[in-house]
């Protein structure tokens, strides 16, 4: 009897320190950063940050302050030469901005192959056009109406005109 006794009692301490425990682990700040965005941490917002725009944080007995941020003591205004590091969002902001200059920079690498690939192919197209009208063999093609006409001398000498063109114009 008596070890049950004391086992219930261990029980109710360990819930008890459980729950203070608990309380401290909850223990959040909440601010709008410059961005007008609202941060959520564990820690204490940046010393940059006004007190007007600090929402929530907990009460300073609730959370022993840690030994991995360092606090400015009120009394001295912060100087220009002190830089505030950036948070979160700022960091992630620039993130998205480098990302997407590398995405648009991919982009415009891949629109520019694929613009000489095809600029390539439709020289040599226009390049084995000219030859094939110039050998003099006799060129045919189908009207409208399905029937087979060939090409006339007028008609060959612009058409190599217009190749000679494409090639001056668009190959190198």
């Amino acid at each position: 009897m008596v070890n049950l006794i004391g086992k219930r009692t261990l029980q109710l301490l360990a819930g008890g320190a459980l729950m203070l425990f608990a309380t401290v682990a909850s223990a959040q700040y909440v601010w709008v950063d410059a961005n007008g965005t609202k941060q959520f941490s564990d820690r204490p917002p940046p010393p940059g940050v006004p007190a007007k725009n600090i929402l929530k944080s907990p009460s300073s007995a609730a959370v022993a302050p840690r030994g991995d941020s360092v606090p400015t003591p009120a009394s001295q205004p912060m100087s220009a030469d002190d830089k505030v590091p950036p948070s979160l969002a700022d960091r992630e902001a620039d993130y998205r901005k480098r990302t997407k200059a590398k995405e648009d920079e991919q982009k415009k690498t891949t629109a520019e192959a694929t613009r000489k690939a095809n600029n390539k192919i439709a020289c040599e197209s226009a390049r084995t056009y000219k030859r094939n009208l110039e050998q003099g063999t006799r060129v045919s093609s189908t009207d409208k109406n399905g029937e087979r006409t060939f090409m006339d001398d007028s008609k060959r000498a612009s058409e190599i005109a217009r190749a000679n063109k494409t090639i001056s114009d668009g190959c190198k």
